[in-house]
């Protein structure tokens, strides 16, 4: 049997064995909500499991902005943007340039950002060096481009001297040496050290960082512009990627430039762009008014309530002596617990109990460091977050 047939198998046991035990591939039974409570397999329960941080998905200026747009526009506008984009998109833009200070270009999601980008910035003569635990959607995205011959490795989680000893290794034979991380990790929750990260691209001309912000935007940094851009200037050496799915509710994707013409570049040439649909106009509509927000000092108090509960998670999780991976300063948390069927069996007796959350299995993390991961948001209740941990406990 190859190796890609053999991974593959894995993957089919080991999530069609967590359908069988109804943790995962559920639907919610609700006909309507507008909280944190959802009902799955008959039950009530605590929804531990959204990447919606701020809770804005219910906020009335969305939803309506979001009716708006498909009253004056109709439920889509089915184009190719290389023809023709919805004005909306255009306004759209304007307040990300604002949001960012940088050149934008929008994309219907993260991962066609990534298709879009890495085919046109990086090219035959460059290496490419991945976090091992960089996000599935930068990774495919990476595939075609070992197809054409680009030098690829990974190198351990978040060790900025094994990145160096590699770009010494390495600047010699090739253009560019191109990092390719997260802001926040979708696992662990733990953060990129930017701070290092700048300081090498500083010392060494080779390096250039691709940094996916996914679970960085809104929760953090002026304008909600993320954990990378957080009280950090835009590097010279630096392209980032960030989702517009999470916190900031609505959907979509922004890829930021440290220059207009590496965007103009992309927008032109990125084959998801000419070809791909558009965002359709609730979603634009929705995106217009989480923007505005972002533009207000409103932002700020939505991150200040947020980030009191994930420090009050942070300090649940030690009150009950819970083997936390990281103690992180975003909304996303994991508990080891190492084999996977402890991981199945926690998350299983967990939603018995009235708490939903994630498992986290092989491939997203290694066969037996499998574990459960929990996202907290500002709707969660400071009594909610310490039931469901003294639960797990």
């Amino acid at each position: 049997m190859s190796k890609s047939v053999s991974f593959y198998e894995t993957i089919d046991q080991i999530i069609t064995y967590g359908v069988h035990k109804d943790i995962l591939h559920l639907y919610n039974e609700d006909q309507a909500f507008s909280g944190n409570y959802i009902q799955l397999k008959g039950k009530r329960v605590v929804n531990f499991g959204s990447c919606s941080y701020l809770g804005l998905e219910f906020d009335a200026r969305l939803k309506e902005s979001a009716k708006e747009a498909i009253d004056r526009y109709g439920t889509q506008f089915s184009e190719s943007r290389a023809y023709v984009s919805l004005k909306l998109y255009q306004d759209l833009e304007e307040s990300f340039e604002r949001i960012f200070e940088q050149p934008i270009v929008i994309v219907p999601t993260t991962t066609l950002g990534h298709l879009s980008n890495l085919p046109v910035l990086v090219r035959d003569e460059d290496a490419i060096i991945m976090d091992h635990q960089l996000h599935n959607s930068v990774q495919s995205a990476v595939s075609p481009l070992k197809a054409r011959g680009v030098y690829v490795e990974l190198v351990r989680h978040n060790r900025m001297d094994q990145l160096e000893d590699k770009v010494k290794t390495l600047r010699a034979k090739y253009r560019k040496i191109w990092y390719m991380a997260d802001g926040v990790y979708s696992m662990f929750g733990d953060n990129c050290p930017v701070d290092e990260l700048y300081s090498l691209m500083d010392r060494y001309a080779e390096l250039h960082a691709y940094v996916d912000d996914a679970h960085g935007m809104s929760i953090h940094g002026k304008h909600g512009r993320g954990w990378v851009l957080n009280n950090r200037p835009m590097h010279p050496k630096l392209i980032m990627a960030t989702s517009l799915a999470k916190a900031f509710a609505t959907g979509g994707a922004v890829m930021v430039y440290p220059d207009v013409e590496q965007a103009r570049k992309v927008r032109t040439c990125g084959a998801p762009l000419l070809s791909s649909g558009p965002m359709q106009p609730a979603t634009l509509g929705a995106a217009l008014a989480s923007a505005a927000i972002h533009l207000t000092p409103e932002i700020y108090e939505l991150q200040s309530e947020l980030h009191e509960r994930i420090k009050y998670a942070n300090l649940m999780l030690a009150k009950y002596g819970m083997p936390a991976v990281s103690k992180p300063d975003g909304a996303v948390f994991f508990v080891g617990v190492s084999l996977p069927k402890l991981a199945y069996n926690m998350v299983k007796r967990l939603l018995d109990a009235g708490y939903y959350v994630n498992l986290g299995v092989f491939p997203v993390v290694p066969m037996k460091q499998a574990g459960i991961r929990f996202t907290i948001t500002r709707l969660h209740t400071f009594t909610q977050i310490e039931q469901m941990i003294a639960t797990m406990a």
